[in-house]
């Protein structure tokens, strides 16, 4: 092995000592993460979900400026 290399490895080495946690946390698989409050094993479902979710989110204050502009007497159909 060239010196370059092996001053390289040692590096390594001594970095992971003086942080242990760090390989720990490369470890963990998506399947640990249970704190989650919905499930997100079906990708296109959850996909599906959070876009609709999302969206009525986003409509919804247009929804209600169209509500309070055509209702009776309201910005389209005022009495003036």
């Amino acid at each position: 092995m060239s010196t370059p290399i092996r001053l390289g490895l040692r590096r390594v080495q001594r970095q992971t000592l003086h942080f242990p946690h760090a390989q720990r946390r490369m470890a963990h698989h998506a399947a640990e993460y249970k704190h989650i409050p919905f499930d997100y094993s079906n990708r296109t479902g959850l996909a599906v979900k959070m876009a609709a979710y999302l969206g009525f989110g986003f409509a919804l204050p247009f929804v209600a400026v169209g509500w309070q502009w055509y209702k009776p007497g309201g910005y389209k159909n005022s009495s003036s």
